[in-house]
């Protein structure tokens, strides 16, 4: 039998429901004494369908269902000419802080559709918290020193060996660890420019970013995106005309729309800044969260001449609440930590050497391998159940990372309906996300939260889910 037929017969099987997603393929030396095949055979047929997207491969435990994302159209991206704008604070949206209302009281979670972050049941807590026994441990008294301004080298390592593995490299004195990435991205947009001075940003931009840019006195000009990532040419003649000091661009997993800048797009971003000398700061905090085998390049790995400032952060696959981030400024290293020098003295010490401990043992790694899979059948669950319940009333974002869904529909131009959908389910209206009025029928949705957990009210997310859909469809 030939591999391609084995492999018609499994994504029968899958989409028959005889095989669920996530579930385990049997080894291919079962597999191929099933089929009457040599074990060769079996390897095409799993690689075929590995590549096909029907399957998973995670080192040493096996195959695993991947059924490919619902064929769904996916949101308009609208196109026009930006132009400088100095932007006004949203209604801001703050994460909900899980705080008891009284001692002894349970702390009340958060909202699943509101933060864009992963539930606390998809995160490695008791691990994480034996890689702080541990540091302190060793931390001896130290505790009772500052930090390095820069950051701890062990952990400034730990992060240069772990994205090496990924096919990035760069050298640990080269980076600076911050409080989170919004710290991180702060202190870029202090070095590069000043207050008055314009920066170029992607169309729809993260709320959090346009608020620190507001608060920070910057004017913006929004580039559109595109299904390949943002309109480069606009992009080109707006350095060109000297028009822009600086870009803050995420290139990978946008937050809302979940859209990724190819490879190309990257490498192209990098040759502008170099050729017009526009620094362009990178905000990759959903970088590591994708579902794809292979984590992608940033474009800081084709960044030879120091032009573009590389932000991330542990704050969305490990832990918010840890606050450890980190920026390779390129050329502006010294003015970077001078900067961070007269703001503040450094981040935590045992933070940093927790994290650092849980990258060295290989458990950061194997968090995200396992993570990745989780994400994937998390995403495709989403769009699955908010297709079925709106069809082709709505426009549905198709992620391959990051933990948000954008949605655009007829009916969210309603302003009540927005209202009420913010208040009842917390979700993220399209006007938080632009300076402009081209997002009035859009939403951004959180899918980090498995649909089968269980919120205050008894409903799982999963209902939840439903019910915010037939909200949605009630108002049509």
């Amino acid at each position: 039998m030939h591999y391609k037929n084995i492999a018609t017969n499994i994504i029968d099987d899958i989409e028959a429901g005889l095989l669920a997603q996530g579930a385990k393929l049997p080894s291919l030396r079962a597999s191929a004494n099933r089929h009457a095949v040599s074990i060769t055979t079996m390897i095409n047929c799993y690689r075929y369908l590995e590549e096909l997207g029907w399957l998973e491969a995670m080192p040493q435990r096996g195959y695993f269902v991947k059924k490919p994302m619902t064929v769904h159209p996916t949101p308009h991206q609208p196109q026009f000419k930006g132009r400088a704008i100095q932007p006004k604070l949203n209604a801001r949206y703050e994460p909900v802080e899980a705080q008891p209302k009284r001692l002894n009281s349970k702390p009340h979670p958060i909202s699943p559709f509101g933060t864009s972050q992963l539930a606390p049941s998809l995160l490695p807590t008791e691990n994480l918290q034996r890689s702080f026994k541990r540091s302190l441990n060793r931390l001896g008294d130290g505790l009772n020193f500052y930090p390095s301004v820069q950051g701890e080298p062990a952990l400034r390592q730990a992060l240069s060996q772990h994205f090496l593995q990924q096919g990035f490299a760069f050298h640990g004195d080269d980076l600076v660890i911050t409080n989170g990435c919004l710290d991180a991205v702060n202190f870029a947009i202090e070095v590069t420019t000043s207050i008055g001075d314009t920066i170029a940003i992607s169309s729809p931009c993260y709320s959090g970013l346009l608020d620190q840019l507001t608060n920070k006195q910057r004017k913006v000009i929004e580039i559109p995106c595109t299904n390949e990532g943002i309109d480069l040419q606009q992009l080109e003649r707006l350095c060109q005309d000297k028009k822009i000091q600086a870009g803050l661009f995420s290139t990978t997993h946008m937050n809302p729309q979940g859209i990724s800048m190819t490879p190309s797009q990257k490498q192209k971003l990098v040759a502008l800044a170099e050729k017009y000398r526009v620094p362009m700061i990178e905000d990759d905090v959903f970088l590591e969260l994708g579902t794809e085998k292979n984590c992608p390049l940033p474009a800081k790995h084709w960044d030879k001449n120091g032009w573009i400032l590389w932000c991330g952060s542990v704050s969305k696959t490990l832990g918010a609440g840890l606050r450890v981030g980190w920026c390779l400024p390129g050329k502006y290293l010294h003015d970077y930590t001078s900067k961070q020098k007269t703001t503040h003295i450094g981040v935590s010490k045992p933070v940093q050497l927790a994290v650092s401990d849980f990258i060295q043992t290989g458990q950061y790694l194997a968090h995200l391998q396992r993570l990745r899979l989780r994400l994937m059948q998390q995403l495709t669950a989403y769009r699955d159940i908010i297709s079925q319940e709106l069809g082709d009333t709505v426009a549905i974002s198709q992620p391959k990372g990051g933990t948000v869904i954008w949605l655009e529909a007829e009916a969210l131009k309603q302003p009540d309906l927005l209202k009420k959908l913010e208040q009842k389910f917390d979700i993220r209206p399209g006007r938080a996300f632009s300076t402009l009025s081209h997002y009035d029928t859009y939403i951004r949705i959180n899918a980090g939260w498995p649909l089968d957990e269980c919120l205050p009210d008894q409903r799982s997310v999963k209902q939840q889910l439903i019910a915010l859909c037939h909200a949605i469809k009630k108002a049509r």
